[in-house]
Protein backbone atom coordinates (compact mmCIF):
# COMPACT_ATOMS: atom_id res chain seq x y z
CA UNK A 1 0.00 0.00 0.00
CA UNK A 2 1.55 3.49 -1.50
CA UNK A 3 -1.32 5.49 0.65
CA UNK A 4 1.12 7.55 3.17
CA UNK A 5 4.23 5.24 3.29
CA UNK A 6 7.35 6.80 5.15
CA UNK A 7 10.70 4.99 3.64
CA UNK A 8 12.75 7.09 5.66
CA UNK A 9 13.27 5.34 8.90
CA UNK A 10 14.41 8.00 10.53
CA UNK A 11 11.46 10.19 9.91
CA UNK A 12 9.16 6.86 12.05
CA UNK A 13 11.80 7.23 14.88
CA UNK A 14 10.76 10.87 15.51
CA UNK A 15 7.24 10.61 15.14
CA UNK A 16 4.60 10.69 17.72
CA UNK A 17 1.92 7.78 18.17
CA UNK A 18 -1.46 9.17 19.56
CA UNK A 19 -4.83 7.89 18.32
CA UNK A 20 -7.64 11.23 18.19
CA UNK A 21 -9.99 11.91 21.33
CA UNK A 22 -12.85 9.97 21.31
CA UNK A 23 -15.85 10.94 18.41
CA UNK A 24 -18.82 12.08 20.70
CA UNK A 25 -21.09 10.74 18.43
CA UNK A 26 -19.72 7.25 18.63
CA UNK A 27 -20.78 5.81 22.30
CA UNK A 28 -24.02 7.39 22.17
CA UNK A 29 -24.25 5.31 18.50
CA UNK A 30 -22.84 2.29 20.29
CA UNK A 31 -24.78 2.15 23.19
CA UNK A 32 -28.43 2.01 21.53
CA UNK A 33 -26.46 -0.94 20.27
CA UNK A 34 -25.59 -2.95 23.07
CA UNK A 35 -26.87 -5.78 24.85
CA UNK A 36 -26.99 -6.39 28.62
CA UNK A 37 -26.81 -9.82 28.51
CA UNK A 38 -23.61 -10.02 25.78
CA UNK A 39 -21.35 -7.17 24.95
CA UNK A 40 -18.28 -8.88 23.51
CA UNK A 41 -17.13 -8.09 20.19
CA UNK A 42 -16.77 -10.58 17.39
CA UNK A 43 -13.77 -10.31 15.90
CA UNK A 44 -12.02 -10.76 12.83
CA UNK A 45 -8.27 -10.77 11.86
CA UNK A 46 -7.27 -10.65 7.70
CA UNK A 47 -4.56 -9.50 5.26
CA UNK A 48 -4.91 -7.63 2.08
CA UNK A 49 -4.13 -11.10 -0.18
CA UNK A 50 -3.48 -14.75 0.26
CA UNK A 51 -1.50 -14.83 -3.24
CA UNK A 52 2.19 -15.13 -1.29
CA UNK A 53 4.95 -17.83 -1.52
CA UNK A 54 7.30 -16.00 0.38
CA UNK A 55 4.20 -17.08 3.47
CA UNK A 56 5.00 -21.13 2.60
CA UNK A 57 7.00 -22.80 5.22
CA UNK A 58 5.70 -20.27 7.83
CA UNK A 59 1.96 -20.71 7.89
CA UNK A 60 1.08 -22.37 4.51
CA UNK A 61 2.42 -25.67 4.30
CA UNK A 62 5.87 -26.95 2.56
CA UNK A 63 5.08 -27.25 -1.29
CA UNK A 64 2.06 -25.77 -1.10
CA UNK A 65 0.47 -25.01 -4.76
CA UNK A 66 -0.98 -21.17 -5.39
CA UNK A 67 -4.33 -23.21 -6.15
CA UNK A 68 -4.24 -24.09 -2.08
CA UNK A 69 -2.79 -20.87 -1.23
CA UNK A 70 -6.50 -19.37 -0.31
CA UNK A 71 -7.69 -22.95 1.81
CA UNK A 72 -4.90 -22.73 4.02
CA UNK A 73 -5.02 -18.81 4.43
CA UNK A 74 -8.65 -19.46 5.18
CA UNK A 75 -7.19 -21.34 8.05
CA UNK A 76 -5.20 -18.84 9.30
CA UNK A 77 -7.20 -15.60 9.02
CA UNK A 78 -11.25 -15.28 9.50
CA UNK A 79 -11.42 -12.49 6.89
CA UNK A 80 -9.85 -11.01 3.69
CA UNK A 81 -9.54 -7.60 2.06
CA UNK A 82 -10.58 -8.33 -1.21
CA UNK A 83 -8.69 -6.29 -3.51
CA UNK A 84 -9.12 -8.02 -6.59
CA UNK A 85 -12.53 -6.42 -6.99
CA UNK A 86 -11.51 -3.32 -6.77
CA UNK A 87 -9.91 -4.19 -10.46
CA UNK A 88 -12.17 -6.45 -12.08
CA UNK A 89 -16.12 -7.90 -11.42
CA UNK A 90 -15.25 -11.25 -10.38
CA UNK A 91 -16.83 -14.11 -12.46
CA UNK A 92 -19.43 -16.60 -11.18
CA UNK A 93 -16.98 -19.60 -11.64
CA UNK A 94 -14.12 -17.35 -9.72
CA UNK A 95 -16.72 -16.34 -6.85
CA UNK A 96 -17.85 -20.11 -6.59
CA UNK A 97 -14.38 -21.56 -6.32
CA UNK A 98 -13.05 -19.25 -3.93
CA UNK A 99 -16.57 -19.89 -1.02
CA UNK A 100 -15.78 -24.08 -1.93
CA UNK A 101 -12.04 -23.50 -0.50
CA UNK A 102 -13.04 -21.88 3.01
CA UNK A 103 -15.20 -22.50 6.12
CA UNK A 104 -18.66 -21.24 6.51
CA UNK A 105 -17.48 -18.73 8.88
CA UNK A 106 -14.92 -16.98 7.12
CA UNK A 107 -15.59 -13.46 5.63
CA UNK A 108 -14.55 -11.87 2.25
CA UNK A 109 -14.66 -7.86 2.42
CA UNK A 110 -14.63 -7.03 -1.63
CA UNK A 111 -13.99 -3.91 -2.42
CA UNK A 112 -16.21 -2.01 -5.01
CA UNK A 113 -14.71 -1.38 -8.63
CA UNK A 114 -12.70 1.41 -9.08
CA UNK A 115 -14.55 2.05 -11.89
CA UNK A 116 -17.00 2.76 -9.67
CA UNK A 117 -15.03 4.42 -6.77
CA UNK A 118 -12.23 6.49 -9.00
CA UNK A 119 -13.85 7.07 -12.67
CA UNK A 120 -15.73 10.25 -13.50
CA UNK A 121 -19.19 9.74 -13.06
CA UNK A 122 -19.07 6.39 -11.08
CA UNK A 123 -20.38 6.68 -8.24
CA UNK A 124 -23.66 7.69 -10.62
CA UNK A 125 -23.99 4.58 -12.64
CA UNK A 126 -26.53 2.52 -10.85
CA UNK A 127 -26.95 -0.13 -13.52
CA UNK A 128 -22.85 -1.11 -12.97
CA UNK A 129 -23.05 -1.02 -9.07
CA UNK A 130 -25.86 -3.38 -10.03
CA UNK A 131 -23.70 -5.80 -12.31
CA UNK A 132 -21.00 -5.73 -9.28
CA UNK A 133 -23.67 -6.44 -6.80
CA UNK A 134 -25.09 -8.87 -8.73
CA UNK A 135 -21.65 -10.69 -8.65
CA UNK A 136 -20.76 -10.50 -5.27
CA UNK A 137 -24.11 -12.16 -4.34
CA UNK A 138 -22.79 -15.21 -4.71
CA UNK A 139 -20.12 -14.82 -1.86
CA UNK A 140 -23.97 -15.74 -0.10
CA UNK A 141 -23.32 -16.24 3.48
CA UNK A 142 -19.40 -16.06 3.37
CA UNK A 143 -20.40 -12.02 2.35
CA UNK A 144 -19.12 -9.22 4.93
CA UNK A 145 -18.99 -5.66 4.92
CA UNK A 146 -18.43 -4.07 0.66
CA UNK A 147 -15.84 -1.86 1.25
CA UNK A 148 -15.68 1.71 -1.00
CA UNK A 149 -12.27 3.15 -0.89
CA UNK A 150 -12.88 6.57 -2.25
CA UNK A 151 -9.16 8.44 -3.56
CA UNK A 152 -6.97 10.79 -2.23
CA UNK A 153 -8.62 13.71 -4.45
CA UNK A 154 -12.33 12.84 -3.27
CA UNK A 155 -12.85 15.76 -1.27
CA UNK A 156 -15.33 17.60 0.30
CA UNK A 157 -16.57 19.34 -2.76
CA UNK A 158 -17.81 16.14 -4.18
CA UNK A 159 -20.20 15.08 -1.17
CA UNK A 160 -23.26 15.39 -3.78
CA UNK A 161 -21.78 12.36 -5.73
CA UNK A 162 -21.00 10.47 -2.54
CA UNK A 163 -24.57 10.97 -1.16
CA UNK A 164 -25.51 9.99 -4.85
CA UNK A 165 -24.20 6.58 -4.06
CA UNK A 166 -25.22 6.08 -0.63
CA UNK A 167 -28.63 6.61 -1.44
CA UNK A 168 -28.74 3.95 -3.98
CA UNK A 169 -26.67 1.07 -2.22
CA UNK A 170 -29.17 -1.59 -0.50
CA UNK A 171 -29.41 -2.03 2.86
CA UNK A 172 -29.68 -5.63 2.23
CA UNK A 173 -25.64 -4.85 1.97
CA UNK A 174 -23.38 -4.07 4.82
CA UNK A 175 -21.07 -1.29 3.21
CA UNK A 176 -18.25 0.57 4.87
CA UNK A 177 -16.18 3.85 3.08
CA UNK A 178 -12.80 4.48 3.18
CA UNK A 179 -12.47 8.50 3.33
CA UNK A 180 -8.70 9.84 1.87
CA UNK A 181 -9.09 13.93 1.78
CA UNK A 182 -8.53 15.74 4.70
CA UNK A 183 -11.98 17.59 4.34
CA UNK A 184 -13.36 15.07 5.17
CA UNK A 185 -11.93 15.12 9.01
CA UNK A 186 -11.80 17.41 11.73
CA UNK A 187 -9.77 17.29 15.22
CA UNK A 188 -9.69 13.56 14.20
CA UNK A 189 -12.97 13.26 13.51
CA UNK A 190 -15.26 11.89 10.59
CA UNK A 191 -17.44 15.15 9.72
CA UNK A 192 -20.35 15.04 11.77
CA UNK A 193 -22.91 15.08 9.26
CA UNK A 194 -22.03 12.94 7.36
CA UNK A 195 -21.16 10.44 10.63
CA UNK A 196 -24.64 11.25 11.75
CA UNK A 197 -26.29 10.06 8.15
CA UNK A 198 -24.11 6.93 8.16
CA UNK A 199 -25.69 5.72 12.00
CA UNK A 200 -29.27 5.96 10.34
CA UNK A 201 -28.18 3.71 8.06
CA UNK A 202 -25.38 1.61 9.60
CA UNK A 203 -22.86 2.56 6.86
CA UNK A 204 -18.91 2.36 8.34
CA UNK A 205 -16.16 4.15 7.95
CA UNK A 206 -12.59 2.62 7.77
CA UNK A 207 -10.47 3.85 9.80
CA UNK A 208 -6.86 3.81 8.17
CA UNK A 209 -3.92 3.85 10.77
CA UNK A 210 -0.83 4.96 8.28
CA UNK A 211 2.65 6.31 9.20
CA UNK A 212 2.30 9.27 6.49
CA UNK A 213 -1.11 10.53 6.60
CA UNK A 214 -1.89 10.92 10.28
CA UNK A 215 -4.75 13.62 9.41
CA UNK A 216 -6.98 10.79 8.25
CA UNK A 217 -7.05 9.26 11.37
CA UNK A 218 -9.85 8.96 13.06
CA UNK A 219 -12.05 7.42 16.17
CA UNK A 220 -15.84 7.75 13.99
CA UNK A 221 -18.05 4.36 14.62
CA UNK A 222 -20.93 4.99 12.39
CA UNK A 223 -21.91 1.13 12.24
CA UNK A 224 -22.24 -1.91 14.77
CA UNK A 225 -18.94 -2.63 12.99
CA UNK A 226 -15.84 -0.93 12.13
CA UNK A 227 -12.89 -1.92 10.01
CA UNK A 228 -9.15 -0.90 10.67
CA UNK A 229 -6.59 -0.74 7.68
CA UNK A 230 -3.24 -1.21 9.85
CA UNK A 231 -0.78 -0.32 8.00
CA UNK A 232 3.06 -1.31 9.36
CA UNK A 233 6.56 -0.06 8.61
CA UNK A 234 8.39 -3.92 8.23
CA UNK A 235 7.97 -4.60 12.04
CA UNK A 236 9.04 -1.33 13.19
CA UNK A 237 9.19 -1.12 17.00
CA UNK A 238 6.13 1.59 16.72
CA UNK A 239 4.20 -0.94 14.64
CA UNK A 240 3.31 -2.76 17.94
CA UNK A 241 2.83 0.54 20.11
CA UNK A 242 0.53 1.69 17.57
CA UNK A 243 -1.13 -1.95 17.46
CA UNK A 244 -1.40 -1.94 21.61
CA UNK A 245 -3.09 1.34 21.46
CA UNK A 246 -5.38 -0.17 19.23
CA UNK A 247 -6.56 -3.19 21.02
CA UNK A 248 -6.98 -0.49 24.25
CA UNK A 249 -9.56 1.55 22.36
CA UNK A 250 -11.09 -1.67 20.77
CA UNK A 251 -11.50 -2.87 23.83
CA UNK A 252 -13.36 0.72 25.37
CA UNK A 253 -15.60 0.13 22.13
CA UNK A 254 -16.32 -3.75 23.23
CA UNK A 255 -17.81 -2.68 26.18
CA UNK A 256 -19.67 0.07 24.64
CA UNK A 257 -21.89 -2.43 22.15
CA UNK A 258 -19.76 -2.80 19.21
CA UNK A 259 -20.57 -6.09 17.59
CA UNK A 260 -17.85 -6.79 15.37
CA UNK A 261 -14.35 -5.75 14.45
CA UNK A 262 -12.22 -6.24 11.40
CA UNK A 263 -8.72 -5.94 12.08
CA UNK A 264 -6.75 -6.07 8.23
CA UNK A 265 -2.74 -6.38 8.69
CA UNK A 266 -0.67 -4.89 6.49
CA UNK A 267 3.18 -4.63 5.74
CA UNK A 268 5.37 -3.75 3.20
CA UNK A 269 4.73 -6.20 0.70
CA UNK A 270 2.86 -8.35 2.82
CA UNK A 271 5.99 -10.39 3.69
CA UNK A 272 5.91 -9.48 7.45
CA UNK A 273 2.81 -9.74 7.73
CA UNK A 274 2.49 -13.24 9.54
CA UNK A 275 4.72 -12.10 11.73
CA UNK A 276 2.48 -8.90 12.82
CA UNK A 277 -0.72 -10.69 12.86
CA UNK A 278 0.82 -13.00 15.73
CA UNK A 279 1.58 -10.46 18.14
CA UNK A 280 -1.99 -8.27 17.15
CA UNK A 281 -3.93 -11.86 17.89
CA UNK A 282 -1.60 -12.63 21.17
CA UNK A 283 -2.80 -8.68 22.08
CA UNK A 284 -6.55 -8.66 20.85
CA UNK A 285 -6.71 -12.15 22.92
CA UNK A 286 -5.07 -10.55 26.08
CA UNK A 287 -6.67 -7.21 26.29
CA UNK A 288 -9.63 -7.68 24.44
CA UNK A 289 -11.00 -11.64 25.10
CA UNK A 290 -11.40 -11.69 21.32
CA UNK A 291 -10.79 -15.56 21.15
CA UNK A 292 -8.68 -15.80 18.13
CA UNK A 293 -6.74 -19.06 17.12
CA UNK A 294 -2.86 -18.58 16.60
CA UNK A 295 -2.01 -19.10 13.03
CA UNK A 296 -0.98 -22.28 11.88
CA UNK A 297 3.42 -23.15 12.05
CA UNK A 298 3.86 -26.22 9.68
CA UNK A 299 6.04 -28.51 10.04
CA UNK A 300 9.13 -28.33 8.00
CA UNK A 301 9.98 -31.28 5.82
Amino acid sequence: MEFGKIVDLNRIEKMQWVLPSEDPLTRPFLNAQANSENNKTKFYIGAPAWNHKEWIGRIYPPKTPQSEFLFHYSRNFNCIELNTTHYRIPNPENVKAWVKKVPGSFLFLPKIPQSISHDQGGLRDTALLGNWLKAIDLFGSNLGPCFLQLPPTFSYAYKLELFHFLKSWPDTYELTLELRHPSWFRDGHVLPPLVEYLQGRDIGLVITDVAGRRDVLHTSISAPFSMLRFIGNSLHSSDFDRAKMWSEKINIWQSQGLKQFFFIVHQPDDIKTPEMTDWVIDDLNAVCGAGLAPLARPLLM
